[in-house]
């Protein structure tokens, strides 16, 4: 890939925050599930017991969306990664700190989140890996995308050896001891969904935050966090070569790279989609197999190849002149104080605490439920940003990273 060459601004700026906003839509309607489902059900992939436009609608979502759109953050966090630097490094002599204080405080808001308000937090974890993209600051765009790809690989292969691993002792002498065990751990697994869903019905705000705290160490703990690092970070890698050689931050000079990556990306991400789609709703990752693993692979390809294919389409509509497509660039400037949104309202929504809905309505409905929010939220940030220069929340990411107080109010 080229070095990436001076472009105005504004260009620059609009296409970015024009995927961002998309991104968030996709966030949303992965997320909205999890609002009304305690997150150890994770585990359990796709609710095969859903029927009509619920199951239609799921089924929608977990092949198409699900994993695609959190792998698109963690790209853009990469190439925002790259594009701070850069801005920092002509303004102070120490942008490696002024970075570290940026992440400190998304870690910040993070834990407020992830404990207090809803478990399914992704700033904390990008927080976490934010820290080690400091590791790379002189790293080619080359070696980037090749560091990138070799983290991303690293849980497929530990999925694939802790499967194989797993079932050569349930075929040795010691395998009734170990299915025993498994099935233990699948009790206490069903337990603890059976408590969260009772919680999250009729608990108290002290109860949902105790049940929650849980759940964080059930993500976090364990292997949990061997699995979530490497792709965070290999992805956030990629992003960060992507702002190196230009290819969003440059569209108009790289057509034929943004061509590749919807043409690659569908070409592999899509049959992955549709293979997990039809055949892989019903793996058990309780006790990983070799299925599971198959599954695991093709779910790692079909993350990033259709995320590739979707930013490739967007920014080859915005080359194009789609003017719709403005609308949904003050949302990604807003893209912190849209995000926490999403989970106040909900959770508030749903939870016993508030007007204790959960678990009311299906698929269907709670995807029409994100959408009509997230509509709202395009109408909102364009409103606001009309009238003020940061959204709430990234003013106060703002102010805290630089310890100064921003001007909020448009001149």
């Amino acid at each position: 890939m080229s070095t990436a060459t001076p472009i105005a601004p504004q260009e620059r700026i609009h296409l970015l925050d024009i995927i961002r906003g998309f991104a968030l839509l996709g966030i949303l309607l992965m997320n909205i599930e999890y609002f009304q489902r305690p997150l150890a059900e994770m585990m359990h992939g796709f609710n095969t017991e859903q029927v009509g436009l619920d199951y239609a609608t799921a089924w929608g979502v977990y092949t198409f969306v699900q994993g695609k759109f959190y792998t698109m953050f963690s790209l853009l966090f990469g190439m925002g990664f790259v594009l701070f630097l850069d801005r920092a490094m002509e303004k102070t002599n120490s942008p490696r700190f002024l970075f570290f204080r940026r992440i400190f405080v998304l870690a910040l808001f993070g834990l407020v989140h992830i404990v207090y308000i809803w478990g399914g937090d992704i700033l904390l974890n990008y927080a976490i890996v934010g820290v080690f993209l400091l590791l790379f600051v002189k790293t080619s765009p080359r070696h980037l995308w090749k560091l990138g790809a070799a983290f991303i690989i690293i849980p497929v292969l530990l999925f694939c050896l802790g499967a194989w691993g797993i079932q050569m002792g349930l075929n040795s002498a010691a395998g009734p001891e170990m299915l025993a065990d498994f099935e233990q751990s699948r009790i206490e697994m069903q337990q603890m969904i059976a408590m969260g869903h009772e919680v999250y019905i009729g608990g108290t705000y002290a109860e949902v935050v105790q049940y929650r705290l849980s759940e964080i160490a059930l993500l976090y703990g364990g292997g949990g966090i061997i699995f979530f690092i490497p792709t965070i970070l290999g992805t956030m890698l990629i992003g960060a070569a992507f702002a190196r050689a230009g290819i969003f931050t440059n569209p108009r000079e790289h057509r034929k790279a943004i061509r590749n990556m919807v043409m690659f990306g569908g070409l592999f991400g899509l049959p992955s989609a549709l293979i997990i789609g039809i055949y892989g709703l019903d793996i058990e990752m309780m006790i990983p197999d070799y299925q599971g693993a198959l599954i695991f692979l093709l779910q790692a390809i079909a993350n990033i190849g259709l995320c590739f294919a979707y930013m490739g389409i967007i920014a080859l509509l915005f080359l194009g002149g789609k003017k719709w497509l403005q609308h949904l660039a003050p949302a990604g400037r807003m893209a912190l104080t849209n995000y926490l949104t999403h989970s106040i309202v909900f959770t508030t929504l749903f939870y016993g605490y508030g007007f204790g809905l959960y678990g009311e309505f299906g698929r269907f409905a709670t995807t029409v439920m994100a959408i009509a929010l997230y509509a709202g939220q395009l109408w909102f940030s364009t409103w606001w940003l009309q009238r003020y220069q940061y959204g709430p929340m990234e003013w106060l990411w703002r102010s805290a990273t630089y310890m100064k107080l921003q001007p909020m109010r448009k001149a």
